[in-house]
């Protein structure tokens, strides 16, 4: 996958990057638009599920659909849910090159 690349309009950065966990090479991709995050993890450098997660006034529990893939897996819709409930995440570069998101 490719480095980090900054867009060409407006407030939008991508981010590109593997790292190891544990003995798995995962794969992200991170879009940072003026007020939103759109990150995919996978274990290839290919989209296959694309899960949205949003805040609602109903509910202090975010609402997670996919909106690609598998149904049925509900890894995608769970990390969205997840991740939904960190209202700053910011992307950090390491010392070392490496990226990590981190709450900001």
């Amino acid at each position: 996958m490719e480095g980090p690349r900054a867009g060409a309009a407006g407030d939008v950065s991508l981010h590109n990057f593997s790292a190891r966990l544990w003995e798995q090479l995962v794969h992200f991709h991170v879009m940072r638009l003026t007020d939103s995050l759109f990150l995919w993890v996978g274990a290839t450098p290919h989209l296959r599920n694309l899960a949205v997660a949003m805040c609602t006034r109903y509910d202090s529990i975010p609402v997670s659909t996919s909106l690609l893939g598998d149904t049925s897996d509900t890894t995608s819709t769970g990390l969205a849910q997840r991740l939904g409930t960190y209202p700053e995440l910011a992307l950090h570069e390491q010392p070392d090159g490496a990226h990590c998101l981190m709450e900001s």
